[in-house]
Parts: C-alpha cells; sequence; structure tokens
C-alpha cells in the first residue's frame, strides 16, 4: 500500500490547507521493542526503528538505543533496561533519552516543536497516572503544539487498503513484545468492552527459550540479544502441532553461533554455508515450535518455569489461549457486527512474523466459530511490515478530516488542566 499524499484533497480548502503547509506531522508509535517514528513527509516514507531500551555492553559502556549495534560488537553479557514494566510506560526517567535519540535521527534539523502535531501511541487500558505522567512530558517537556493519543490498534483501519478490507468492521489482532492484543475497531473506533489480552509476546517467548537451551545445550542467559536472533530465525508455530510433534527430527536446524571473527550474531546453517570446522554449533529439533505454541497452550508457561510458576493453583486456573480470547472478544461485540469481524481480522506487531501465525489461526477460529461465518485472516499489506502497521495508519490519518477535532493543543492542555487529556483520549465505554 502506498502511503496518500492528502495535500491535493485539500487544495480547495484555503484556511486549512494553510495550516497544513506549515505544521510538521509527528508520528510516535512508542513499542515497548522498537519506536517507530518519523514525520509525514515525502521524504520519510518509512519510519525509524529505534531499539526502546537502554544498554549496557561488557565493557561498561552505555549505549541508547539503536547505539548498541555499531558501537558493541561482542553481545555477550549485554544488559537491556526498559522503560516499559508489564507493558506499562513507567520510568520517564529512561525514556527521554531514548526519544531525544529518537527525534535527533529522524530530523537533520533544528524543528520547532510548538509547530509539530504529536500522534503518539501507548498500551490499552495504561493507568491513567502513567498516562497523565506522558501528557505532561509531550507538553510541558517537549512543548509540541498539538497531541493525539491512542493505542496501536486504533490506527490499523488507517493504514490497509480498503478496497480489500473493510476498514470499518476490523478486529486486530496486535502481537508485539510485551503482550498480544485483540481489539475490535468498529466504524473506526475501538470497541473497549471487547479488548482481550493474551500476557504473551516476543519477550515471554524469548524467556521460555532461553531456559529450554540453557536446559538443553548451553548457558544462554547474559545473551538476549542472541536468544532474539534464535527466535526470529527459527521458531514457527505448527500448522498440526500433533502431527508436526511425531516428526520432529524432519524439522531439525542448526544455528550457527557467533564466533566474533565472521559473525557476531549468528544465522541459520545452509546447504550453501561456509563454516570452520571449530564453529560451534546449536542443533534445535522441538524447540522451534513448542515454544510458540504457547499462544495455543498457555500452560506451557508454568511446565518449563517449575520451581517459579507451577503451583498447583495457578496449574489447574482456566488461563484462555489466543483462540478463545478472540471468540470472546467477538461475543462482546454488537451481535450485528460479529461475522463481519471474523471476516476483517488483521495482523500486527513484530511477533505476528512468526511463519504459519495466520495460517494456524484461521485453522483454530474455523473451528470455533459458527460454521456459515467466513474467517478471514489479513497479513500481507503490500510492502508495509506488520510492526509498521500502526505508524503507517498514524500517517494516514493525518490526512482525515476528523483528525483536527480528535486531536488537543497546548492552549487547551493548559486551560483544562492535565485530566483534559484523559478525559479525551483515555478509554470510555467500559
Amino acid at each position: 500500500m502506498l502511503l496518500i499524499d492528502f495535500k491535493d484533497s485539500f487544495l480547495h480548502q484555503p484556511a486549512y490547507d494553510k495550516r497544513l503547509m506549515s505544521r510538521q506531522y509527528l508520528v510516535v508509535d512508542n513499542g515497548a521493542y522498537n519506536i517507530k517514528a518519523g514525520f509525514n513527509s515525502d521524504n520519510s516514507p518509512s519510519p525509524l526503528k529505534a531499539f526502546n531500551a537502554i544498554t549496557r555492553s561488557k565493557d561498561g559502556a552505555i549505549h541508547i538505543g539503536n547505539q548498541f549495534k555499531t558501537h558493541s560488537k561482542d553481545y555477550l553479557g549485554i544488559q537491556i533496561r526498559r522503560p516499559f514494566e508489564q507493558g506499562n510506560l513507567t520510568s520517564w526517567e529512561m525514556e527521554k533519552p531514548i526519544w531525544d535519540y529518537t527525534l535527533d535521527q529522524i530530523s537533520k534539523t533544528e524543528i520547532d516543536p510548538s509547530n509539530v502535531h504529536l500522534t503518539l501511541t501507548e498500551t490499552p487500558f495504561q493507568l491513567p497516572q502513567l498516562s497523565s505522567n506522558t501528557d505532561q512530558i509531550v507538553f510541558e517537556e517537549y512543548e509540541f503544539g498539538e497531541y493525539y493519543r491512542c493505542i496501536p490498534a486504533s490506527l490499523v483501519p488507517f493504514g490497509i487498503d480498503e478496497s480489500i478490507i473493510n476498514s470499518d468492521f476490523t478486529l486486530v489482532i496486535d502481537s508485539g513484545f510485551n503482550a498480544t492484543w485483540i481489539v475490535p475497531v468498529i466504524y473506526k473506533k475501538v470497541h473497549w468492552e471487547g479488548v482481550r489480552k493474551l500476557p504473551i509476546g516476543g519477550n515471554v517467548l524469548n524467556g521460555l527459550l532461553r531456559e529450554v537451551i540453557s536446559f538443553r545445550h548451553y548457558d544462554m542467559s547474559d545473551n538476549p540479544i542472541l536468544i532474539n536472533t534464535i527466535k526470529e530465525s527459527t521458531c514457527f508455530l505448527a500448522k498440526d502441532f500433533n502431527e508436526v510433534l511425531k516428526n520432529k527430527s524432519q524439522y531439525k536446524c542448526e544455528f550457527v553461533l557467533p564466533d566474533f571473527k565472521t559473525t557476531t550474531t549468528g544465522f541459520v546453517k545452509t546447504a550453501e554455508s561456509k563454516i570452520a570446522p571449530d564453529t560451534q554449533l546449536l542443533t534445535l529439533y522441538d524447540e522451534r515450535f513448542t515454544i510458540p505454541e504457547a499462544f495455543y497452550h498457555p500452560e506451557i508457561m508454568f511446565d518449563l518455569n517449575e520451581g517459579t510458576a507451577s503451583s498447583a493453583v495457578l496449574q489447574s486456573a482456566p488461563i484462555k489461549n489466543l483462540t478463545d480470547l478472540i471468540v470472546l472478544s467477538i461475543m462482546s461485540c454488537p451481535e450485528i457486527t460479529r461475522p463481519l469481524l471474523s471476516a476483517n481480522i488483521c495482523l500486527s506487531g513484530g511477533t505476528s512474523n512468526l511463519p504459519n501465525f495466520k495460517t494456524r489461526l484461521e485453522t483454530e477460529l474455523t473451528k470455533e466459530l459458527p460454521q456459515k461465518w467466513h474467517v478471514r485472516i489479513h497479513d500481507d499489506y503490500q510492502g508495509i511490515p506488520k510492526d509498521e502497521l500502526s505508524w503507517y495508519g498514524g500517517i494516514n490519518l493525518t490526512g482525515d478530516d476528523v483528525f483536527e477535532k480528535v486531536s488537543i493543543s497546548k492552549k487547551e492542555y493548559f486551560e483544562h488542566g492535565s485530566n483534559w487529556c484523559q478525559k479525551q483520549f483515555g478509554f470510555k465505554n467500559v
């Protein structure tokens, strides 16, 4: 999908067009793993991705954002501190330097914050006090002129191709670093009563994979970057778990571990790979598909963390999987919209890039939803990566007629007080 140039559509509105040309629109999808940020201009067709963390390498050097990728060749022993805890932005002392770094990277010239409109995403059901802290930083520290705060899933209908997907009835499955959110968006508004959360995302999968590899092969407790690389390179969701498990030897995969001479990140060995005789290899079998199976069998988390979380109470608790939560979400929406939502499911977020994510989800949902309903899941957005979909939606939203009405200016913020943003942006119909 190509970015839409909204300038031409407003040429017949002189007053609005004059303001549009002078104002800059900044969209920041503030993910827990990566920040996706960029201005609405022809010069920035794609967002900058900044690692949303402060890292400390083994030699004691401190790196902000992406700096560790160029300043450090040895990721072993790297310590990662994130401003997010359990999906909530809790530390602006840590987040602000990362924002400063990100803004410095995307803007080669000095910008006037009072002439910038900021669109910012936050996690659903963010605690009001934490949201107020964010509003305060936006207006009082950065002094942006205008502001719109929302959840990432609410921007997805603005980023999709409406000739293929019905943007008025969209069920967004946003699988990110901290969690997977199921968000029904009806007439481009979030139906908050239908929002559901599965506390499994990329971070949980990394933790499970680290435990298994450390127990079966090598201790990788101090190498989170490598664990994430192994997950992204080798893991997949089984189309039929029992069948794949029976033939797990067919899914053998050899991962070349970093030797810090020929590779610093590692890679999957192929028939064409030329490696030294003393190269260390990590051989994976069922780890590749049993770890992502946590989406459909969350009890795996307790089995792999025996001694910490596998109490009898937790193991007997009715923990719902991804399929159950999607069905609950659809059924909590108005009856007339339910089959429309099942036919317009959109995948977003980096964790949804796992191979077979779409195919397995279609299979499971078809079993649970009424037979006469059509289950259709979208994950191809004409070249737009799934983890950037919300950012592109935010860019397209800046040209929508309703955008000015939902935004808050710095003047309004200081006139009405800090609670004004929460009143305008917070979840309402729950």
